[in-house]
């Protein structure tokens, strides 16, 4: 059993809390109070002016207060935890646990979130009791509103509501889940915390990490948006995210005591965090996690017959190629009708056509860069391979996007219409031409691990995913300009390391899409989202996409451009038995099979519908008498 320091949010503050720690740190509680320009001590001792349940200094105050309350449970001896989680605010007393800066630029940056978040447009949030959270967001989905999301949620039977005030008040809200069964408790705050109504907060927030250096964490932190471990460096993403994602506390919890974590401790003032952590130990969150195998345990007389679960796979930019698809737009009328049908709704958005300019034979060889073109392509192609297996009676039971993939996946799943998807495509195209420095993208065929030890081949360029990993091999993808991305490749090759030029002229999961971010979360509120048919594993959220994720549709537009793309952590968490599935590579190039080949074992079944050698109708002639196949029960 491993111990867990929880540090507690807004809520917890209290006045007198910290007196004893004021007198213990006088060095850092002297920089605080010029940093801030106010005493820090009599703000949490005495709160003369009453401004202490104000956000711009409950923000400094708790995160002071927490912090020199770990330091003292340190320097007095105390064993170091085994991972640390904060609940909102409380992340950043637990990021400066585990070293990700000091005291006073931990001090800093909640300052500057204070003072943003309390000029926030007026908002409400209101606890929700006695409900689970699926419920909580059908009957949400059932309102007539839209400004509204589910912030928190912070137990089977706890969830907050954040929005516009005037729709959080109306009657027929509390009302609707009253009607249900459940408690309906205004909070006493002046904004909409964690919802769509933080989109200018964040945006803002987000320029002013810009210029932080942030260190390499020392212990696992749990965050806020993810409900999994922040990586190791270039987390900042997450920090910018978490100002309007849902804080998904009952996972995180369960997710850690499903590891065998037992041991919880609150660091901070108040117990409300200790009291969560009760409830949640009586009814977690459960997760499916493999048998532990026993060396004498004999093999059972029956086991059932199963048939494994057909997986389509959706890839993004990088994968594309000119003439992509050809041979069946040729050859195979449902994948012609698809791209056809594609191709109008382009013409009728851009004036010009899609499948000339992907089909033309004079640019044989030629890199496909043009993002105006690509990103139609690549999601027209996803989608027009599946109505191709559609047409052939194969339908997938669940699908999983990687990168630009997952608009494709989640059409596919009916989360968003065809068109609404090709739309949302079409439109941030336009934004990263007119909006974003060009960029570029290596794929480098080496652990992981050489991107963290090897900061002097890739100063200056981001981690923007990892497929898979081990100990001699992997395959990782860094992102950032294009003169610092023909750098680390000439240095790699001089180290006889594999890393190949992906044809992209966007620094596509780095910094250099930052520009964009309001607009591109824009065109996500516009998309009308839908519960999917199907399950929709995520890349960019390394899991299934669940009610949080289709209630912020903006957030998750922007995190599958942006957020790094996890391939190897979704397989490790969803994929673990691979007799359960059968994996069909639907992207243009057949990296997934690749990645499975090299990255996951022969165990892993599946195969491509197309690559860029050509034989199209084999490939997919292949692909359905594996389908086939795979369609008969088999022992697992």
């Amino acid at each position: 059993m491993t111990s867990v320091y929880v540090f507690p949010g807004q809520g917890s503050q209290r006045k007198g809390m910290g007196k004893e720690l004021f007198e213990k740190y006088p060095d850092l509680v002297a920089r605080a109070d010029r940093l801030l320009g106010y005493s820090l001590r009599d703000l949490c001792v005495d709160d003369p002016d009453r401004v202490l349940n104000r956000t711009e200094y409950t923000q400094p105050a708790l995160y002071a207060v927490s912090a020199l309350q770990y330091l003292d449970h340190v320097d007095s001896g105390g064993a170091p935890p085994a991972v640390v989680a904060g609940h909102s605010l409380g992340e950043y007393s637990a990021l400066f646990a585990a070293g990700a800066f000091d005291f006073t630029t931990g001090l800093d940056l909640v300052r500057r979130r204070g003072e943003l978040m309390s000029r926030a447009p007026k908002g409400a949030m209101a606890a929700v009791v006695n409900l689970d959270q699926e419920r909580v967001a059908e009957i949400l989905a059932a309102l007539p509103y839209s400004g509204i999301d589910i912030a928190n949620i912070n137990s089977r039977q706890q969830c907050i509501l954040s929005g516009a005030y005037d729709e959080l008040h109306a009657p027929d809200v509390r009302g609707a889940y009253t009607e249900a069964g459940a408690r309906f408790v205004p909070l006493n705050v002046s904004a909409a915390f964690h919802s769509r109504c933080m989109a200018d907060v964040q945006e803002e927030f987000a320029r002013h990490l810009a210029g932080v250096d942030f260190r390499p964490l020392r212990l696992p932190v749990i965050a806020n948006c993810t409900a999994r471990p922040y990586p190791t460096t270039g987390y900042s993403d997450l920090l910018v995210r978490q100002i309007s994602s849902p804080v998904r506390w009952y996972e995180s919890l369960s997710w850690l005591m499903a590891r065998g974590h037992g041991d919880f401790r609150e660091i901070g003032p108040g117990t409300v965090l200790t009291k969560l952590t009760a409830k949640i130990r009586e009814e977690p969150l459960s997760f499916e996690e493999p048998a532990a195998p026993s060396p004498r345990a004999a093999p059972a007389p029956h086991r059932p017959l199963r048939r494994p679960e057909v997986v389509f796979m959706y890839g993004g930019q990088g994968t594309q190629y000119y003439r992509m698809g050809q041979e069946l737009y040729d050859t195979h009328p449902a994948f012609r009708d698809a791209m056809d049908r594609c191709d109008a709704l382009f013409a009728a958005a851009q004036g010009t056509s899609l499948v000339p300019a992907l089909y033309d034979d004079s640019r044989r060889g030629q890199d496909f860069d043009d993002v105006l073109h690509t990103h139609a392509a690549l999601y027209s192609i996803g989608w027009s391979l599946t109505e191709a297996l559609r047409a052939e009676g194969f339908r997938p039971d669940a699908v999983l996007g990687h990168s630009l993939g997952e608009y494709v996946a989640a059409t596919v799943a009916g989360a968003m219409s065809f068109e609404d998807g090709l739309d949302l495509v079409m439109k941030q195209a336009h934004l990263l031409q007119a909006r974003c420095r060009p960029g570029g993208m290596l794929s480098v065929l080496a652990p992981p691990s050489l991107y963290q030890r090897r900061r002097d081949l890739f100063a200056g360029l981001a981690l923007a995913g990892v497929n898979f990993t081990g100990e001699a091999t992997g395959n990782f993808v860094v992102s950032g300009e294009a003169e610092r991305v023909a750098e680390a490749r000439a240095a790699l090759d001089a180290e006889g390391v594999i890393a190949v030029r992906l044809p992209v002229r966007h620094g596509f999961h780095s910094g250099l899409v930052d520009d964009i971010r309001h607009e591109c979360r824009s065109l996500g509120r516009a998309v009308t989202v839908n519960s999917p048919d199907l399950p929709v594993y995520s890349c960019a959220y390394a899991g299934e996409l669940d009610g949080a994720a289709l209630t912020g549709w903006d957030d998750y537009a922007w995190d599958v451009i942006r957020g790094r793309v996890r391939f190897d952590a979704l397989m490790a968490t969803a994929f673990r038995d691979p007799a359960r599935h059968y994996f069909v590579d639907l992207s243009a190039s057949g990296s997934f099979v690749n990645f499975l080949k090299h990255g996951y074992g022969p165990d892993y079944r599946g195969a491509f519908a197309i690559n860029q050698f050509g034989n199209n109708a084999a490939s997919m002639r292949r692909l359905r008498e594996g389908l086939e196949q795979a369609a008969q029960p088999a022992l697992v």
